[in-house]
């Protein structure tokens, strides 16, 4: 019989008892390499507090995406009419001519 974990109280026993296995030494690569010098960031930066104002952007973000649509359209609609006129007034030059 063979004991590696249970040590036997009986002497007969104890001869049959097997020595802990050696392990060879483990070196870590990593471990032993000098850390990469990183920029050390300000700490005080996350705790900072938000701008005064983030509570009213929230608020107000959702009027200002309409209104946003809306000038887009009216650009729009406006290059539109100006487009036309030019084209009316180089259609009343062809005429004349």
């Amino acid at each position: 019989m063979k004991f590696r974990n249970y040590v036997p109280h009986d002497k007969q026993l104890q001869e049959g008892k097997v020595a802990p296995p050696v392990l060879p030494k483990f070196e870590d690569p990593v471990a032993a390499e000098p850390p990469a010098s990183e920029e050390k960031e300000d700490p005080f930066v996350n705790i900072a507090p938000k701008k005064p104002n983030w509570d009213l952007r929230r608020d107000v973000q959702k009027k200002l995406d309409k209104l946003e649509r809306r000038t887009q359209k009216a650009i729009f609609k406006l290059m539109e009419q100006q487009e036309q006129e030019k084209q009316l007034d180089e259609g009343g030059n062809a005429i004349e001519e």
